[in-house]
């Protein structure tokens, strides 16, 4: 049976737009249609009866006057709006949200996950989550932030922009330890920086940022990560080197000089997704670089090549550790 054909099956089998297996789904202002998956390239149209759904759908977001960004819920699921407005009219792009994924089954190595679990982390300092579009790096992000409130507890306070996966609750672990997540929304990218300040009051273990964006941003989750906090977020990036390169012009533009950026690093972790599909089933494989530098083997060393701003005098370092995440042999520290 060819992949139309099975398409058009599953479409059959879908009552409701919460029942339609989509990444993203497309309001138009004379139609709608679907991604299966953030890469899919395929205009996937929906059958008569939930193409009317969708046009209730649009009814509904529409009330949102002036919103570019904002979440909704839709008949039983939390969608991610994006008001996109266009030549002929808005078109609103509805991202599904998803519950965060239990952090052993990110697709990270398990040595690596190990090692970003370790007591090195809670001295503070900026762990990135760096990739492109779909490659699930806030899912990723999200998935370790739970994992550490298990594990060390504490407060972990996020500003997202807006919120992505309902993370607001205490997380149980081993030992009576209760960690606790405290969630926040703002409007615009302007806000981060702000808001970064404002959290720093309620004195958070973690603070986690949908989303580094702008230079204001940059400059305070630095600030935040060198006075003891540990700040993870996001970053759009093809590699570790341009991940780097993009948080150094960023917190240059901000008026911090690099060693700011090299004293705050904790970590970055670059990941790629790729996404195939077996008839019916779709598999996932998630692979990554790391950069760890709290307790590194090397950690003087990459701080002092972060100051020097040359990051290709990291590549080698790189390698190593790339190497050391995939191993299976004899466990070595990174």
């Amino acid at each position: 049976m060819s992949e139309a054909m099975h398409t058009a099956l599953d479409q059959r089998s879908q009552k409701t737009i919460a029942g339609l297996t989509f990444s993203d789904l497309y309001l138009e202002p004379n139609g709608a249609w679907f991604k299966a998956s953030p890469r899919d390239r395929e205009r996937r149209a929906l059958s008569s009866h939930l193409a009317d759904e969708a046009l209730e759908l649009r009814k509904e977001l529409q009330q949102q006057k002036g919103a570019l960004a904002f979440r909704a819920h839709w008949s039983g699921i939390d969608l991610r709006i994006n008001r996109l407005v266009t030549l002929e009219g808005d078109v609103y792009i509805c991202r599904r949200l998803h519950d965060p994924i239990a952090f052993a089954d990110i697709g990270y190595p398990e040595r690596l996950r190990k090692a970003m679990l370790t007591d090195a982390f809670s001295r503070g300092g900026l762990v990135l989550f760096t990739g492109a579009t779909g490659d699930g790096k806030s899912m990723s992000l999200a998935s370790w932030l739970i994992e550490r409130l298990k594990v060390f507890g504490g407060t972990a306070c996020t500003i997202e922009n807006p919120i992505e996966m309902i993370l607001q609750r205490q997380y149980h672990g081993e030992k009576n330890v209760t960690g606790t997540c405290y969630q926040s929304e703002v409007r615009s990218d302007d806000e981060f920086g702000p808001m970064i300040i404002h959290l720093m009051r309620a004195a958070p273990t973690m603070i986690m940022l949908g989303e580094i964006r702008e230079s204001k941003a940059a400059r305070e989750a630095v600030l935040a990560g060198t006075s003891g906090h540990l700040v993870g977020s996001t970053l759009h990036a093809n590699d570790l080197p341009t991940a780097l390169e993009r948080m150094k012009n960023m917190t240059r533009e901000a008026g911090l000089d690099a060693s700011f950026l090299a004293d705050s690093l904790c970590a970055v972790f670059h990941q790629n997704m790729s996404v195939n599909r077996f008839g019916d089933e779709e598999r996932r494989t998630v692979n990554v670089s790391p950069l760890i530098i709290s307790g590194a083997t090397n950690e003087e060393m990459i701080r002092a090549n972060l100051r020097e701003g040359d990051f290709s005098l990291l590549a080698s370092e790189m390698q190593r550790q790339r190497r050391i995440a995939d191993s299976t042999g004899e466990a070595m520290r990174f």
